[in-house]
């Protein structure tokens, strides 16, 4: 999620670029993408034991001559939830609009969208959290100066929403939001920025629902200008991840790297922050999902020193309290892990593991991004199947992920059409 300036060209998750339209040059780089193999393209997992994760056809989401960029998914009961940033018609300025899509038939089909933000500020970044009947969604905008961070809840399943509150504190810039929920519980971290102070790891948190919200609180006070807090909850369980790189004290070491907090009495306490990976192993943005039964899982990508990147796994079966050895995630069954950028998570009720990157496929002549997803049924231990998920011509990016029983949901963003669209595609899991 690096933060631009409104009339800046470029957007990003981690490197989620809005690119300029497309020149002879690409239209023959298409030409030539359109001739190679497909790379992990198989729609299976293992035939031989019956296990088959089987995907509907893509859907553009989006489908206007507007840049439609950073998609992020929810779902609860049958519903299935959408936001994204989308740059407002009619404007020479870069600037954008938080826009919204429901489905109520899991995920078959969507809503006429709904503009959240609806402001003369720039809105960036959204997050989507749902529980119930209750969608909770979060963005940055600096309409009022500075950037500050934004709420919107829905009651109704996202039919409609009430009224904006500001969380963070206008003594300060705030943005790299993120949100959970579970039950009543809404639980919003951001990176702020003190205009004489540190990079903090900021938390609010709210027990009815959305309605109302904590004063924030400050988790850490050593993170950096390229720090991406996360957040996950489950039954009383707070966890909170975020990256730190490029710190004042960077050359030490000490103070870089993959770093998390926890709490077991919804957020109003939480321990000491521990460092999860080690020197040898790569650190980039990380993310975190809560599990079942007191698991929870922090997964990111990054380069080793040798400069080899790979994904990176932690597990902790004692609610965050203590994880195991890191799982250096480099190939699956059915292919190898090449550049893995935007690394997501989500865990089922039966502690599934689904994860979807952004990764760099094709020959070494002719490369381009695509989002591949993989599978575990074994909490990590070993990932049994990757698909390709956008396997088109152009450039995929910024996955998100969700499930909910036997349906994976996935949404990226993609060049493909001709601008930048936001995707989905609705796997049916059957193992």
């Amino acid at each position: 999620m690096t933060l631009i300036s409104p009339i800046a060209p470029i957007y990003s998750k981690v490197v989620c670029m809005l690119n300029p339209s497309l020149s002879l040059a690409m239209a023959i780089i298409l030409l030539l993408l359109s001739n190679l193999p497909a790379v992990h393209a198989s729609n299976n997992l293992d035939n031989t034991n019956q296990k088959k994760l089987e995907f509907r056809d893509t859907i553009n989401l989006t489908n206007n001559e507007r840049d439609s960029v950073y998609g992020q998914i929810s779902t609860s009961n049958n519903n299935v939830y959408v936001v994204w940033q989308e740059s407002k018609p009619g404007s020479d300025l870069r600037n954008y609009e938080i826009r919204f899509k429901r489905s109520i038939d899991n995920g078959s089909s969507f809503s006429q969208e709904i503009n959240l933000s609806n402001n003369t500020g720039f809105s960036e970044h959204p997050q989507v959290s749902s529980a119930a009947d209750n969608v909770h969604v979060i963005w940055a905008d600096d309409t009022n100066g500075n950037k500050q961070v934004y709420f919107k809840t829905s009651s109704d399943n996202g039919n409609t929403f009430g009224e904006a509150i500001k969380l963070s504190s206008d003594s300060s810039s705030s943005f790299n939001q993120d949100i959970a929920a579970f039950g009543n519980n809404v639980y919003a971290v951001w990176l702020e920025k003190a205009f004489s102070g540190p990079y903090r790891v900021m938390l609010a948190t709210s027990e009815d629902g959305g309605n109302s919200f904590s004063d924030p609180v400050s988790l850490s006070e050593s993170a950096s200008t390229q720090s991406y807090p996360k957040i996950s909850a489950f039954n009383g369980h707070v966890y909170v991840t975020w990256n730190v790189e490029d710190h004042p004290n960077a050359s030490t070491g000490i103070n870089e790297g993959v770093f998390f907090i926890s709490s077991s009495d919804n957020g109003s306490t939480f321990g000491n922050v521990s460092k999860l990976n080690t020197e040898e192993n790569g650190f980039g943005k990380p993310q975190v999902a809560a599990g079942f039964d007191n698991t929870v899982y922090v997964i990111w990508g990054g380069s080793s020193k040798n400069q080899v990147r790979s994904i990176y796994l932690v597990k902790s079966d004692d609610n965050g309290r203590n994880f195991g050895d890191i799982k250096k995630i480099e190939e699956t069954e059915q292919g190898k892990i090449n550049n893995p950028l935007n690394v997501e998570i989500v865990v089922d009720e039966i502690n599934r593991l689904f994860i979807a990157w952004q990764d760099r496929v094709g020959t070494a002549s002719v490369e381009k991004e695509d989002i591949l997803s993989a599978i575990s049924l074994d909490g990590g231990e070993r990932f049994e199947s990757t698909t390709n998920i956008s396997n088109n011509a152009d450039t995929s990016e910024c996955p998100s992920i969700a499930v909910n029983g036997d349906n994976l949901y996935i949404t990226w963003e993609d060049l493909t059409p001709g601008n930048h669209e936001v995707l989905y595609r609705h796997g049916l899991l059957s193992f």
